[in-house]
């Protein structure tokens, strides 16, 4: 394409020719700057629509863009003309130009859609979602003052939801007969009313509960953040704001959990059933190799779908190790960026069938553009107004891809959990982008990850988020204790209860206020139980104590702990030079410790091997959710109870070791 400023004004023989002579040198650059940021951007306009968009310009003798009339102009040119005159505009805004509107463009700070403080914008599906409109002058001006300063370092999302909330404000503050109120005319009565109102309106189902209680969250920290910055001193939007004009600590409420089950992951029947072969041809048929690949790779890296959309294409490394036969080994790495957490270049390890889809992804994007750097190329390119492949598909799109395709999947049931013999239907809008980290996640919890280490693989700030993947209810619970307590062993191996199927609810009630958790089991020694485990008398010596329980449960801590046993037991054994015959015969593990616990693995391993199919199969799920609750105890279990360090051996004439210790020595 070429563009003359001194052929005649008449259109040109040459198709790929654009005269621009007759137009005012700012129409001229501004037409050039059009056409250069639809190409930046990846949008694409034809010669036709360039040269009608110029043909109107210098018909209507416009001065800008910008200020150009579209009516009249040819259907061909609007397109273009909308486009340049929005960039155009974007361009000569800036932040303090754009704070001084009722609307606000989000680009300008480097975000998206609009942030209205005069209503509208939202969803009218989602009550809670849309803007209501801020009346009163002096709050409209403190929340664009507390919006400008917040959009510096907040997401902009953040700042919408904090703005929707001043809306709900203002909407009841609006609501009064008498004259419109002023800050100083408020008081602690009127946050009460406010508070009343948000419970009317949950309870009409207008609100839900989760918005009532963002609302009054966020609000708490809006006028909190008012008053950090001065918005309540003399002169200022805010001016004459008492100072009980705050939510309290029991204004706010619990927002609502689900107290069981997998939360929004999808079951492991349904998740197989979705990543079938049939069912992934379903989705490539509708929206391209691209987004099966985008799919299937979120489902085994449970990554944010923000983060797997912008993966870039060279995201694939490999970590180098020695193996036990000293051998390098290589093991596949992604490695991504975790915007939502402000974490860069992490690194995940995956399986070999991951990376192999990224390897397949790489080759057909290179295919597509064997020009671009491989750099600046992404992982998965958005499929329009992308020449060079360096923009990423969007997370919208691979949402609308996953509703259609789930949409579209034939049959898709899900198994009763009560009842394995029945199966119901599985509700298509469960299945989204986002449910394949929950399942991920769900997934890792049940299998008895460490919560820490499963906090590190989703990428949270804090284990709170973490701990949510491993809820059990009290029902769970107790079926599964009802299908372990006929197994449970005592310290020389023995069943416990034999025979008993299940115990009755005070039984049940009075075995759980009778124990305490230790190391690989648990403990019914009533001094022990009385003070939460931190007075035993035997200083743990729980595998030889007659108190001490354990079952199938704690099988993957045994069999770790004996492992420990036999190798300190050799590595002790060879440091004839560092130690003393008295002190390695004291510090290595005696064959007696090494025999009790071996005996507890052979008693567990055959104590379920001699279950039926059917049983095997209900005591190893039982298993699976006693391992998922027990996950909180390992946040705060005390490090020497874990069988990462033992406890040296106890004092029992602690009078006469005081006397024997020479002068000056401290206890």
């Amino acid at each position: 394409m070429a563009f003359t400023g001194t052929a005649s004004a008449q259109q040109s023989g040459d198709r790929a020719r654009v005269v621009l002579r007759g137009l005012p040198d700012r129409v001229v650059v501004e037409v050039l700057y059009g056409v250069q940021t639809a190409l930046i951007e990846g949008r694409r306009f034809k010669t036709m629509e360039l040269r009608s968009a110029v043909n109107h310009l210098r018909r209507v003798g416009a001065g800008s863009l910008a200020t150009a009339a579209p009516a009249g102009a040819p259907i061909t040119a609007l397109r273009f003309l909308a486009f340049a005159a929005d960039r155009i505009g974007l361009a000569e805004t800036d932040p303090e130009t754009e704070a001084s509107k009722d609307i606000w463009d989000l680009r300008v700070w480097g975000g998206r859609g609009h942030l209205s403080f005069v209503g509208g914008l939202g969803s009218p599906g989602h009550p809670g979602q849309v803007a209501r409109p801020i009346t009163q002058p002096w709050l409209r001006e403190a929340a664009k003052r507390w919006a400008a300063d917040a959009l510096v370092s907040k997401r902009p999302t953040t700042v919408q939801e904090v703005v929707r909330a001043v809306g709900w404000r203002s909407e009841h503050l609006a609501r009064n007969s008498g004259p419109a109120p002023r800050p100083d005319d408020l008081g602690r009565g009127d946050i009460e009313a406010f508070l009343a109102r948000l419970g009317r309106l949950e309870t009409a189902g207008t609100l839900s509960r989760l918005t009532r209680a963002r609302v009054v969250d966020v609000l708490a920290g809006f006028f909190r953040d008012c008053r950090a910055v001065g918005l309540t001193h003399p002169g200022q939007s805010l001016a004459g704001l008492r100072d009980d004009i705050v939510f309290r600590r029991s204004d706010h409420l619990s927002p609502p959990r689900r107290d069981d089950g997998p939360g929004r992951a999808i079951p492991a029947d349904v998740m197989a059933q979705l990543l079938s072969e049939q069912s992934l041809a379903v989705l490539e048929g509708q929206s391209g190799t691209s987004c099966r690949a985008a799919v299937e790779l979120q489902a085994g890296v449970g990554r944010r779908t923000a983060e797997l959309c912008a993966l870039a294409f060279d995201c694939l490394d490999y970590d180098t190790h020695n193996g036990a036969d000293n051998v390098v080994h290589r093991t596949p790495v992604l490695v991504h960026d975790m915007p939502k957490v402000g974490k860069i270049g992490c690194r995940l390890p995956v399986h070999d069938r991951e990376a192999n889809i990224i390897r397949a992804q790489q080759g057909r994007v290179r295919a597509l553009f064997p020009d671009t750097p491989t750099a600046a190329l992404v992982l998965f390119p958005a499929t329009r107004n992308n020449p060079d492949g360096t923009t990423a598909i969007s997370t919208s799109r691979l949402q609308r891809a996953v509703d259609r395709w789930a949409t579209a999947i034939p049959d898709l049931d899900c198994v009763d959990p009560d009842d394995p013999q029945r199966s119901f239907p599985f509700p298509r809008d469960a299945v989204f982008p986002y449910a394949w980290r929950h399942s991920f996640a769900q997934r890792h919890a049940d299998s008895g990850t460490p919560v820490d280490t499963l906090k590190d693989l989703l990428g949270h700030d804090t284990v709170r988020s973490t701990l949510g993947y491993y809820r059990v209810t009290a029902k769970r619970k107790r079926d599964a204790q009802d299908r372990l307590g006929p197994l449970q062993l005592d310290a020389a191996g023995r069943l416990v209860r034999p025979g008993t199927i299940a115990l009755g609810e005070a039984d049940a009630l009075r075995e759980q206020i009778g124990q305490v958790a230790v190391p690989f089991g648990i403990c019914t020694e009533p001094t022990n139980v009385a003070a939460a485990g931190r007075s035993c008398p035997f200083r743990h010596r729980c595998t030889g104590c007659e108190y001490f329980r354990t079952d199938p449960s704690y099988q993957s801590e045994l069999r770790s702990y004996l492992a420990q046993l036999l190798a300190d037991r050799e590595r002790l054994a060879t440091a004839l030079p560092a130690l003393a015959e008295w002190a390695r015969r004291d510090a290595a593990p005696s064959d007696d410790e090494i025999d009790a616990v071996r005996r507890l693995v052979r008693a567990n391993h055959d104590a379920v091997a001699s279950l039926d199919d059917d049983d095997r199969s209900a005591v190893e799920t039982a298993i699976a959710t006693i391992r998922t609750g027990r996950a909180h105890l390992d946040v705060t279990f005390p490090v020497e109870l874990r069988g990462l360090t033992r406890q040296v051996g106890p004092i029992l004439f602690p009078t006469i070791e005081r006397a024997v210790r020479r002068p000056g020595d401290h206890d």
